[in-house]
């Protein structure tokens, strides 16, 4: 059973649309989002005060070395400026933008509805939960069945008591280690999964093998690895071999972090931020193995500090500048459309 069904269609914050509607697509963004959840301590004490202030010129440098340091920055609140830098996408020939932003994250269904009419893109929007720190203290005694039923619900009725659908599971939050209340929602999303068609979108803990690992449950759980999308794979994923053996399991991967490349990771400080240059190498390697039908794009925007206004590359870089880098270095335009728009609506597309 699809979700209300809507077999052959996708489902965005207006309703559902053909899969040849959505256009140029970018799999993992966050128009709006309380990214708060992830912030850390200035490292050094006389940084303390930039804590609290607002991004601004004469902090950016800072902002963009330490950007889980500030407030501010990880606050994306204002429906107006998500209009303005979203149109960016939308007059560069974009189409659709799927919202990652999950419950405990700041998900506000009725403002993506307001900013998809603004802006004429297509908006789909994420069910489920995100990491164990984002939820809620009545989480642990949650069961499994019991959270699959609310992202059901979430799919086929709406979200928070609205008539606004989500059309797509996730991102789901997965730390490393992987905690327990974590595996939990990705199993509940597998039975959900099982029961309206529904992709699902991974956010996988910072380790080399923690996206098979969850594969590998998910698989083990009965879920459909060719409509999964696992995401973060550029700072997650160094091995070649580990992605290669990532790849062949089936499931999308996804290069959402373009533009983003201060290659220091305050989030996981012992490795590193690659830059769009080693994205690109990677995903060569991809294509030349066969996998150009099982990559999807996107930049993942959660701050300030690479929005447009702010000084940053903006939701226009991947078509803007990545496409054209991309094709200078040898990867045929078909291909970027592939991993732009035709795996897109693939993946979001519920089966018949």
């Amino acid at each position: 059973m699809t979700a209300m069904n809507d077999s052959g269609k996708v489902v965005t914050v207006t309703g559902a649309v053909p899969p040849d509607a959505l256009g140029p697509t970018l799999t993992h963004e966050h128009l709006l989002i309380d990214f708060t959840v992830v912030y850390k301590e200035p490292d050094n004490p006389v940084d303390a005060p930039l804590a609290r202030a607002k991004v601004d010129f004469n902090n950016l440098g800072w902002v963009r070395f330490n950007w889980v340091s500030n407030y501010d920055n990880l606050t994306l609140d204002d429906e107006a400026l998500a209009i303005r830098e979203a149109s960016f996408f939308k007059n560069a020939g974009g189409g659709t933008i799927v919202d990652a932003t999950t419950i405990g994250i700041g998900r506000n269904p009725e403002a993506l509805k307001r900013i998809s009419n603004a802006t004429g893109l297509n908006v789909i929007m994420g069910a489920g939960f995100y990491v164990e720190a984002s939820h809620s203290d009545e989480y642990a005694k949650r069961s499994v069945d019991d959270v699959a039923r609310q992202i059901v619900t979430e799919l086929t009725e709406g979200v928070d008591g609205t008539a606004i659908r989500c059309g797509i599971i996730g991102e789901l939050g997965c730390s490393w280690p992987w905690t327990d209340d974590e595996k939990k929602t990705v199993e509940a999303a597998v039975l959900a999964q099982q029961e309206t068609g529904a992709a699902i979108l991974i956010h996988p803990g910072r380790n080399n093998r923690a996206p098979l690992e969850i594969l590998e449950f998910m698989s083990s759980k009965g879920a459909d690895l060719s409509r999964t999308i696992m995401g973060h794979i550029e700072r997650t994923i160094f091995d070649p071999s580990v992605l290669s053996e990532t790849a062949a399991t089936g499931a999308y991967l996804e290069y959402d972090l373009f533009g983003h490349d201060s290659p220091y990771y305050p989030l996981a400080p012992e490795t590193y931020m690659p830059g769009d240059h080693q994205r690109i190498d990677q995903i060569a390697s991809l294509l030349d193995q066969g996998y150009g039908d099982r990559v999807v794009l996107a930049h993942d925007v959660c701050s300030k500090h690479r929005l447009r206004e702010f000084g940053g590359h903006g939701w226009d870089h991947i078509i803007s500048r990545v496409g054209p880098w991309m094709a200078a270095r040898g990867v045929e335009t078909s291909a970027f459309d592939r991993m732009l728009i035709d795996n897109p609506a693939r993946v979001l597309t519920y089966p018949s």
